[in-house]
């Protein structure tokens, strides 16, 4: 099997199981084998089965020598690790002249790789998934075609989130885990978030994320955006410097910011400090240790947040459902931080059952002057999972690293160094990909008043 191209799948957590499902499902054809690496060598094992094309292998958590060496026999990387270890994939890779493709965000220490990559003739390919990754494909696309029609673009807003399908939708949150627990919990606290709003910039704290919400409708349902980030540097990456709205943010189903708001008013989703809580603490006794002291200890817990916060009914009823206020039950984990016993409640309340699917929804709005009239366009992606394993988050993060792995071991992209996937080089063929496997955009015109 050594005249096989060798395509290194690193990370079989849950959304790689599209990707390394489409790759196993090319291998014979394109004389491919897939090798597949984690630290739970189970997780590997199932996601490449019996294929007599896929290889399962656990990966060291204490010692790189193994990945490192399996990184420069391997044709090409596809790198699903936490993204502060893909970096050093990076390093090994470009230093043995292999291409590298990642979903992350590209890093400060990722983009000074860049000049290395070049010089290697190394293509290091970051945010080719959801979002980062199908955000830029599909909103370049239209850019550059209201461009290319003579339009100036003067806004522009992109909202995406991973949601629970409506017929898998039986809680009051309206919400279940399809991705990553903790960075669910740990939502609008990296720092404050910056757009632009109407020619101004605005900035909005983390205290303040799920307080600043934007109405969207997506195929007849309701949800609320917040501000994600840092949306001002889009003006230089999309080419916006001219806009006078510039938004980029998460989507949820309408209510849930509102609820959990409150959580991140009272500070039971912070992680900057470890806790002990004594043994047999109930979730009402935990929830109380997070009201001021001279709240009134008279009154359930319920109330006394409800005062504190100044939580609507609706919202305390999520509460109330995820088990906060609870007398009988408390959490397990004793010492940890706020947020870490929330995301072990959530874990366990928020589960995506075995036959429930998953949703993702993106939204993107196009302002622009055209033949000097004010137009505006949305364009939007609705699309349901299979199951819990074959999710609409795992199609969407890992479909277009699959996608792009044939043309990037043939060099059509033409490109090397540290990039990120803006330009048509990558969005024409990576996204009549994606309708051919049923992730198609819905353009639709807006009034403009």
């Amino acid at each position: 099997m050594a005249e096989h191209k060798v395509i290194l799948v690193l990370g079989a957590g849950r959304s790689s199981s599209s990707l390394i499902a489409h790759l196993l499902g090319q291998a014979e054809a394109e004389g491919w084998e897939i090798h597949v690496g984690d630290l739970d060598l189970a997780a590997a094992q199932s996601k490449v089965g019996d294929h007599p094309r896929g290889v399962a292998f656990a990966l060291s958590g204490s010692d790189a020598a193994d990945r490192n060496a399996r990184i420069e026999r391997a044709d090409l990387v596809v790198s699903m690790l936490p993204a502060f270890m893909h970096v050093d994939v990076a390093k090994v890779a470009i230093a043995a002249g292999v291409n590298v493709i990642t979903p992350s965000y590209v890093s400060p220490e990722m983009k000074a790789l860049d000049a290395d990559a070049r010089a290697a003739g190394v293509l290091v390919l970051n945010e080719l998934g959801l979002d980062p990754g199908i955000d830029h494909l599909s909103a370049m696309q239209v850019i550059d075609d209201i461009r290319e029609r003579g339009g100036r673009m003067v806004g522009f807003a992109s909202y995406c989130g991973g949601l629970v399908a409506p017929a898998s939708d039986d809680n009051p949150w309206h919400y279940k885990l399809s991705w990553n627990p903790r960075n669910v919990v740990l939502a609008g606290q990296g720092g404050s978030a910056t757009f632009l709003d109407q020619g101004k910039v605005r900035v909005v704290p983390p205290h303040r994320t799920f307080q600043t919400l934007t109405p969207i409708e997506v195929e007849g349902r309701p949800y609320d955006g917040y501000p994600n980030r840092d949306s001002l540097g889009y003006r230089e990456l999309y080419g916006l410097q001219e806009v006078e709205t510039l938004v980029r943010g998460t989507l949820r189903s309408s209510g849930f910011s509102q609820s959990w708001d409150v959580l991140v008013q009272l500070g039971m989703v912070r992680d900057d400090a470890t806790l002990t809580w004594p043994d047999g603490v109930s979730w009402s006794e935990w929830t109380r240790s997070f009201l001021p002291a001279d709240a009134e200890r008279g009154q359930d817990v319920r109330t006394a947040v409800g005062k504190v916060s100044g939580a609507k009914d609706e919202d305390l009823d999520r509460l109330a459902w995820l088990g906060l206020f609870d007398e009988s039950s408390g959490p397990t984990r004793l010492t940890g931080t706020p947020a870490q016993i929330i995301e072990d409640l959530v874990t366990e309340k928020w589960v995506l059952g075995p036959e429930d699917r998953d949703m993702i929804v993106m939204w993107h709005r196009f302002d622009y002057e055209l033949n000097g009239e004010r137009k505006a366009m949305t364009s939007s992606l609705c699309l349901e999972g299979k199951d819990s394993v074959f999710t609409a988050m795992s199609d969407t993060v890992g479909l277009p690293m699959a996608l792009a792995v044939k043309p990037l071991l043939a060099g059509d992209f033409g490109t090397t160094g540290v990039d990120v996937p803006m330009s048509k080089t990558y969005y024409e063929p990576l996204l009549k990909g994606l309708a051919e496997l049923g992730i198609r955009f819905v353009e639709t015109e807006v009034d403009v008043a």
